[in-house]
């Protein structure tokens, strides 16, 4: 027995020694206690043991930059630790919540660090959180739409257009101080205001000009609106700017934004301190995401009893699924709420109602006892669910509405609207926002509508399955153009802070820069989609669950076709 311990010790010092490394007394009496214990319960060779422990090793070595080449007992723990994952220690450790500086208890995190572009140095920062109130000082407004249009001015410079070509020549744009004096037509990048005249504005960091776009000719599809950032075409005349051809800023993709950042820095997480570590995280996605989901539902109605049954079929559908998919509920998850002045009126019943739709919900989830104890729940507001405000990033549902939800299910999550998903090394974008709508109400340059004005005429005697078919195509054409808006501008809804408040010290939770990955986005104002931009990011809207039942499952990783791609399912419950 005594020899057979004494030939384990030496090849365990022999085999760390050809990989240049030693292990502390501590470490090496633990490994020796776990190799015993390996070798009495199963035949396995102790040396390939050995072997898988080693390479363990050496990748958690680099992606922790570690150099040392003395093996501590703490690091052996984590290395085996790291050995024995089952598949949900890895979906555990896959998914971090990020929101509106509330901590949480998927993330640990105090909030989304602000990423930054410093155009005197040019170089990207990434700041903790704001510790100020939501609402700032006139100093954070300026600075909001400051960096807004840094961020698109330094991705629009790194554009071919604008880099010098072989002959030494390439586009400029003009700053609007250097309109003074200047002839002939000129390119800009400026932020569209409305005057106290009713008369628009281009503005940029350096000045601002009155502008003329009654004959502008829109160069790519997309809403514009006050507060959109735009390049334009045009020269000046009698102190107005004569605008002829305005378009959305070119999009840059996800790979290309996060290159010239840098890791770190678009790292919002914190998660991915190393090149290799992201690699790592990609592998893990690849041998581990395929049975990933996530299952989205919006304006879940909750005082709907329709909607109950509907959930309780559904929960339980999944009772049987290993993984179990993550949950995403986003609001409104009332069909009406009372007034101001019947809040006030009746407080107490308010609160109690609510809070009783939510331990209706709990009771739901807990007939599926899988699903109430390992399944993992994120619930968003909706616009009118109980919270401090109107204004965006909504804060979560107060904990006063959702206490009995949380006590009698294991992993519920809280989180304000909009908030952010990192699943293994992507990033997802979840917000409850009717976006075409508003940027459709607040479009003040036309983008290209052909379906529209069909629709508008409405012939009379015109068949209804055509009709059906035209309102269909006008949503669609609708949907891309928002999803080209919120793209290119980097931003969940550019719209004025008078049709949608947005905190001007929180609007960095509400920009798209980096592009995300996906973009689950629970908009009333449209029909369910999936769609694919540039063939780099998804955005998908679920539909309305308290209509017909209707719900999107997105897997983050589908290998059927031979290459990593994301795959969507729309399904209904009946």
């Amino acid at each position: 027995m005594a020899t057979s311990a004494n030939k384990l010790k030496r090849q365990v010092i022999a085999s760390f020694k050809r990989r240049g490394l030693s292990l502390s007394p501590s470490a090496l009496q633990a490994l020796l206690n776990i190799l015993s214990h390996k070798n009495s319960s199963s035949n396995d060779d102790p040396l390939q043991t050995i072997s898988q422990i080693l390479d363990e090793i050496r990748d958690l070595q680099s992606s922790l930059s570690n150099t040392s080449n003395i093996i501590s007992k703490d690091f052996l723990s984590t290395v085996i630790a790291s050995m024995t994952k089952d598949d949900n220690d890895l979906m555990n450790e896959a998914l971090q919540l990020i929101d509106l500086h509330t901590p949480d208890s998927i993330s640990h995190n105090m909030g989304m660090p602000v990423l930054k572009y410093d155009s005197m140095k040019k170089r990207f920062s990434l700041d903790a959180p704001p510790k100020s109130s939501y609402f700032g000082t006139v100093d954070d407004k300026i600075d909001m739409l400051l960096q807004r249009y840094h961020l698109i001015q330094q991705r629009l410079l790194r554009q071919p257009m604008f880099q010098k070509n072989h002959n030494g020549e390439s586009i400029s744009l003009t700053a609007i101080e250097g309109l003074l004096g200047a002839s002939g037509t000129k390119i800009l990048l400026g932020i569209i205001h409305q005057g106290q005249d009713g008369k628009y504005l281009l503005e940029d960091p350096s000045s601002s000009v009155p502008m003329d776009i009654s004959q502008a000719e829109f160069l790519s599809d997309g809403f514009i609106t006050e507060q959109s950032i735009v390049l334009v075409e045009g020269k000046m005349q009698d102190g107005v700017l004569l605008v002829q051809k305005i378009g959305q800023p070119i999009y840059e993709s996800r790979k290309s934004a996060v290159s010239s950042i840098g890791l770190q820095n678009c790292d919002f997480f914190r998660a991915i301190p190393t090149l290799s570590e992201l690699s790592k995280l990609q592998q893990e996605e690849l041998d581990h995401g395929e049975e990933s989901m996530f299952v989205l539902l919006s304006d879940v109605h909750l005082d709907n009893p329709r909607v109950l049954e509907r959930l309780q079929k559904m929960f339980q559908g999944y009772e049987q699924l290993d993984p179990l998919p993550v949950f995403i509920l986003m609001g409104d998850f009332m069909s009406k709420y009372p007034s101001s002045n019947e809040k006030q009126g009746s407080a107490d019943m308010f609160s109690s109602t609510i809070m009783g739709y939510f331990d209706d919900l709990a009771n739901i989830i807990a007939t599926a006892p899988k699903v109430q104890k390992e399944g993992k729940f994120i619930v968003v507001p909706g616009p009118n669910d109980p919270g401090l405000s109107h204004v965006y990033p909504r804060p979560k549902i107060p904990d006063y509405f959702t206490q009995n939800l949380r006590r009698k299910v294991t992993n519920v999550h809280m989180t304000s609207n909009p908030c952010r998903l990192r699943f293994f090394s992507q990033e997802y974008v979840i917000g409850r926002l009717d976006v075409v709508k508003l940027l459709r109400k607040e479009c003040i340059v036309d983008p290209p509508m052909q379906l529209m004005d069909a629709h508008d005429e409405d012939e009379d005697g015109e068949d209804a399955n055509m009709k059906d078919d035209k309102n269909q195509d006008v949503s669609q054409v609708l949907v891309q153009h928002a999803i080209k808006t919120m793209l290119s501008q980097g931003h969940l809804c550019p719209v004025p802070n008078s049709t949608l408040p947005v905190y001007w010290t929180q609007d960095h939770l509400m920009r798209l820069y980096p592009p995300p990955n996906a973009i689950f986005l629970g908009d009333q104002s449209a029909q369910p989609y999936y769609e694919t931009y540039e063939k780099d990011c998804d955005i998908m809207n679920p539909g309305a669950f308290h209509l017909n039942g209707e719900f999107l499952v997105f897997r983050p990783v589908d290998l059927e076709s031979g290459e990593r791609k994301a795959d969507c399912e729309f399904s209904q419950i009946d």
